[in-house]
């Protein structure tokens, strides 16, 4: 809607100083009877014809919708442009003097050239309303002879002025362009960081409550599975059986609640220059054991000289959770690769696996707290990692999403 009254306006401004030159030029015309002459049916008539274009172009361009608007435009800026110079040509030559001062109507066109086009085609509008100019002199002498040389010197100047207002214009449409993009695109970053610090802060009295509540049941919960694991040697089946599921539930729980501390306890990081091939080698041997007992290929790659700055302790919590989801969900003879790269001042640690993409459904969802596709999940794991990197001041994202390819990154900035 903002493009659809941006294009009115700057059009309806045009039309209405084309009618005012129009009128202007024609009073013009008038108070020089003497030296004009009176003006000529066919120049009233191409005069009058133009008005009344102009009328009817003002009246559409205040109909015209957002739907028909590109199509709309490209017709009719054409239409409008040769229009314009067709009329002032015509103008031109029926008004009375060789250096008529109807030939004034070309800036229009060449105005709305220059806004409109690219500056090759810019310069084409212009070289046709110098040739029209020198044309109608031509014109002229071969209807009034002797020839006048020194009037198309006049109008080799004034083919000067068009082609340096055409030249000007379109820089000048070109740099305010360019500063509305730049101008949009911060308004842009800056409604997303609003988004995101609300979001944030959200969180934060999120985990702020949630670090109240699980500190409070956490040593309970521990003392109750404590208790429940001292009453399994009490012998009879189907107590053992329901203290197992109350074990198993106790347990879970106290999963929930450490999950929950982590969540809302993110600490500030403890930066220091590391190893990344080191610290990734580490991770991998921790989930070594898992990777061979799901028949899983983990393949490592990164740079022998790489090296960042950030909490090993942190990243490595955030890279285990995402190993983790990798590896339930990688089938059976699936392959999962860790790996970092660096691009420009960004530390790039990514991980990938084989297996089913992650739908449509869910993966706009994935790092919001409590949102979990598993039936035993807390989900909090992938909202964990974001808080983590977070803290770093980069960012988590789902870089591919495609079946047999799944790919986490963590970007966190290298100072």
């Amino acid at each position: 809607m903002q493009n659809l009254n941006s294009f009115k306006r700057k059009e309806t401004a045009l039309i209405l100083i084309n009618m005012t030159a129009l009128a202007a030029l024609f009073m013009v015309h008038i108070a020089f009877l003497f030296e004009l002459g009176r003006p000529s049916k066919i120049l009233l008539s191409t005069l009058f014809f133009r008005f009344i274009i102009l009328f009817f172009e003002l009246f559409w361009i205040q109909k015209i919708s957002v739907e028909t608007l590109p199509k709309s435009l490209k017709i009719y800026t054409h239409f409008s442009i040769w229009i314009n110079i067709i009329c002032a040509f015509i103008a031109s030559v029926f008004g009375g003097a060789p250096d008529s001062h109807y030939s004034v109507l070309m800036i229009i066109p060449i105005i709305s050239a220059a806004y409109h086009f690219k500056l090759w085609q810019t310069i084409i509008i212009v070289a046709v309303t110098i040739i029209l100019t020198f044309l109608e002199i031509w014109i002229f002498f071969q209807q009034k002879p002797p020839i006048d040389y020194g009037e198309f010197f006049e109008a080799a100047t004034v083919s000067l002025i068009f082609l340096v207002v055409g030249l000007i214009v379109w820089l000048l449409v070109s740099y305010l362009r360019e500063e509305e993009r730049k101008l949009q695109q911060s308004l842009l970053e800056l409604r997303e960081a609003q988004t995101k610090l609300l979001a944030e802060e959200k969180l934060a009295a999120v985990g702020q409550l949630a670090s109240s509540i699980a500190h409070e049941i956490r040593n309970p919960v521990a003392m109750i599975a404590s208790s429940l694991e001292m009453a399994e040697k009490q012998k009879s089946p189907i107590k053992e059986e329901m203290l197992g599921i109350a074990a198993q539930e106790a347990k879970r729980l106290e999963t929930l609640t450490g999950d929950f501390l982590s969540y809302a306890r993110t600490r500030e990081p403890n930066l220091k220059k590391t190893k990344i091939p080191d610290f990734l080698r580490y991770i991998s041997d921790l989930v070594q054991a898992r990777i061979e007992e799901n028949q899983i290929e983990l393949k490592l790659l990164c740079p022998e000289d790489l090296s960042g700055i950030l909490d090993s302790s942190q990243i490595q919590q955030a890279l285990l959770n995402l190993i983790i989801n990798a590896l339930e969900s990688t089938p059976k003879g699936g392959k999962i690769s860790i790996g970092a790269e660096k691009e420009k001042n960004t530390l790039k640690i990514f991980v990938e696996n084989t297996g089913k993409s992650i739908s449509d459904e869910h993966k706009n969802r994935i790092f919001e707290p409590f949102f979990t596709t598993k039936t035993k999940g807390t989900g909090l794991g992938l909202a964990i990692v974001r808080n983590i990197v977070s803290s770093h001041q980069g960012n988590v994202t789902l870089a591919e999403n495609k079946d047999d390819r799944v790919r986490f990154e963590i970007l966190i900035p290298d100072k």
